[in-house]
């Protein structure tokens, strides 16, 4: 019997050491050799793309779904799920198709008008800058020759190129399709070196199409065995852990979905509501081009926190070449409405869906934006609500294990010894 136990703690200790080597092993191969690494997981994700776009696709769809799904149950009270199903599936999949459409309708046209109102502007622009350039440099006539000089032979090459190439291929839609087919993209590898040639542009877009019909598809076939999916990850969850610990993953998986579907949910349709706000106010307030100012905040208020910052730098800077005086008042309306929407929109809308605290959404916010740029951004506030709502739960488990206060007021300012002192010293 001993030495069994004996033999079994040799086993033990043996485990033990091979897989700290293991683990000392693999991190010293991911420090040395993290661009392998990095290219590996990069090709990966090229390779498994259209199923990322699918599970996003399905992410995006499952509350409306589960909102058809249900009413088609109450109205028809049919035993044919799999049925009521499919049907929930194809009207998701229409009324989703619907949406992008009559948002599409709205926008493009109009952000089209804008940007060919920009671009006849530019002349005007140009002008106005060389007056501006004139009557700054009117007291150094030796710098005022040189600069305006440079100016002038730049200006008249931007403006001969808008007049003789840009303008009389913007004005219609079908003539600038007409003009990026047959002038832009044949040039693209002498202007940019991206593509070699106009065929494999065309191979690219098709290849995107196809990995968007593939995505539809997979999308289709997780919002149909999302069930069965679920179950069988609860399965192997059970299977690999001690009951407790499949207890607390399973919980928090769900409580991440909630997190993360409020957060995206919600952002979505306030950042739908402050474009719309955006586009009202700047045709009272006669702003330039208010159709391009409001696609641009609405979308990038998408990103918490810096979005109406990351949005405002542009436009502002577009109201200062048209009419300087209203880029004050316009830094004013964005501040006014990043206000709005922070204090009073945003909760109303979103809640307390994350949890964060205001330091850890700017923190999530900068560090994967760091990692993944823009997407990082995007999602990188309920990603690390989830990380923090598990090492929440893992710190509770622990206090309450040690019969300690799970309380963070408690623990404010100066505590005394938590320790509890032996029997024979009470």
């Amino acid at each position: 019997m001993k030495r069994q136990e004996e033999h079994k703690r040799y086993i033990a200790a043996g485990v033990t050491a091979f897989s700290v080597i293991a683990a000392s092993m693999l991190l010293f191969f991911a420090l040395f050799q993290w661009e392998t690494i990095r290219a590996f997981f990069d090709q990966l994700c090229h390779i498994l793309r259209p199923v990322l776009l699918g599970l996003v696709l399905a992410f995006l769809l499952l509350p409306v779904h589960r909102g058809i799904l249900n009413f088609l149950r109450k109205v028809t009270n049919s035993k044919h799920q799999n049925l009521l199903n499919m049907c929930a599936i194809i009207l998701s999949l229409l009324f989703a198709a619907v949406l992008i459409y009559l948002l599409l309708a709205m926008v493009v046209p109009q952000v089209y008008d804008s940007v060919v109102g920009l671009v006849n502007a530019i002349p005007e622009y140009i002008i106005s800058v060389q007056t501006r350039l004139q009557t700054f440099l009117q007291n150094n006539p030796d710098i005022q020759a040189a600069v305006m000089s440079a100016f002038n032979s730049a200006a008249a090459s931007l403006e001969q190129w808008i007049v003789s190439e840009i303008l009389p291929n913007l004005e219609s839609v079908s003539s600038t399709i007409v003009w990026l087919r047959d002038s832009v993209l044949p040039r693209l590898p002498e202007l940019s070196g991206v593509v070699s040639s106009v065929s494999s542009a065309v191979i690219s877009m098709l290849v995107l199409l196809k990995d968007l019909l593939i995505a539809l598809i997979v999308s289709i076939y997780l919002l149909a065995r999302k069930e069965v999916f679920a179950a069988q990850s609860k399965k192997i969850v059970y299977s690999l852990f001690p009951t407790w610990v499949g207890d607390l993953i399973v919980k928090e998986t769900r409580n991440a979905y909630h997190i993360m579907s409020g957060f995206i949910n919600g952002k979505l349709l306030d950042s739908l509501i402050i474009g719309i706000i955006t586009l009202v106010c700047c045709n009272l307030f006669k702003f330039p081009y208010p159709a391009l100012i409001a696609t641009v905040i609405g979308v990038t208020n998408i990103i918490p926190f810096f979005g109406p910052f990351i949005g405002a730098i542009p436009c502002a800077l577009l109201i200062l070449l048209v009419r300087p005086i209203q880029c004050i008042y316009f830094v004013i309306f964005i501040f006014v409405l990043q206000q709005f929407d922070g204090n009073i929109l945003g909760p109303k809308i979103l809640g307390d869906s994350t949890g964060l605290a205001s330091f850890w959404v700017l923190f999530s916010i900068l560090l994967f934006g760091g990692l993944f740029g823009f997407a990082g951004m995007v999602m990188g506030v309920p990603v690390f609500a989830m990380f923090y709502s598990i090492v929440r739960q893992l710190v509770h488990w622990g206090l309450r294990g040690r019969g300690l206060s799970e309380d963070t007021e408690d623990y404010m300012g100066p505590t005394p010894p938590l320790a509890k002192p032996p029997a024979g010293e009470q």
